[in-house]
């Protein structure tokens, strides 16, 4: 993980890792007192680990929003 994002609830750690010869978005989210860990993986499939992690950060200011809106987490 090498960046994060908080809220007053919610904390998202946003990373990438290698998928054969791309990159995937990660997104951990943990909730609450005790956190219970939600993994979200970026559907997009990018070249550089650099355009993996802005989907990622995109992504977790998205789930962010929807935990303000306290719409249920996918």
């Amino acid at each position: 993980m090498v960046a994060f994002l908080v809220s007053p609830d919610i904390s998202a750690f946003i990373g990438a890792r290698a998928a054969g010869d791309f990159f995937e978005g990660r997104v951990d989210i943990l909730q609450g007192p005790h956190p219970s860990r939600i993994e979200h993986i970026c559907l997009r499939m990018r070249d550089t680990e650099a355009h993996a992690l802005r989907d990622a950060h995109d992504d977790a200011k998205t789930l962010i929003a929807m935990w303000r809106q306290r719409q249920p987490l996918p």
